[in-house]
């Protein structure tokens, strides 16, 4: 008797560590967003963006055609990433979403929205097509196109640029 109650505790015991374990990847995974600082105004979100990242390049705000806002964003010489601009109930509040790409002739990458939109966005030296705008630098033209065409082998692009504002200069 005295033994199975020993087992029964051992298992009640595992059973609690499991469930905490549980409790702290739900808390964790939801409280991500959390983490995203919000603010009031589109400026004072894009200030806080430029500073966060350390940003000493230009900026190209891009509406899509599902209304999404891509930054598209010279970090430094070279240097060239991504974000979103996001507004909620809350607020504004800016997200990186690729990694940094150094660029001599060009370049091209798949890329997700934080609500899993996917695009793709090529930059190239002095092209000259409709799908394609001169960024705000005038180094590169960029277009950028719904889908992952580079690894879905996708020739048929259609341009998912419904504006561009200059956001920094």
């Amino acid at each position: 008797m005295k033994n199975q109650r020993v087992k029964v505790e051992i298992i009640i015991r595992q059973f609690m560590v499991i469930l905490t374990v549980i409790a702290i990847f739900f808390i964790s995974a939801c409280s991500e967003k959390d983490n995203i600082d919000q603010f009031s105004s589109k400026e004072e979100t894009l200030e806080h963006f430029v500073q966060n990242e350390n940003i000493k390049g230009n900026i190209d705000l891009i509406t899509t055609t599902n209304d999404k806002s891509l930054l598209v964003v010279q970090s430094s010489g070279n240097t060239y990433f991504v974000g979103e601009l996001v507004e909620d109930k809350e607020g504004y509040y800016a997200k990186r979403i690729s990694d940094n790409v150094e660029m001599t002739i060009g370049a091209s990458w798949e890329l997700n929205t934080m609500d899993k939109n996917e695009y793709t966005i090529f930059f190239e030296k002095n092209k000259e097509d409709a799908n394609y705008i001169q960024f705000s630098n005038g180094e590169y033209d960029i277009s950028l196109v719904e889908g992952h065409t580079i690894s879905e082998n996708t020739f048929a692009l259609t341009s998912a640029i419904k504006e561009v504002e200059i956001v920094k200069d």
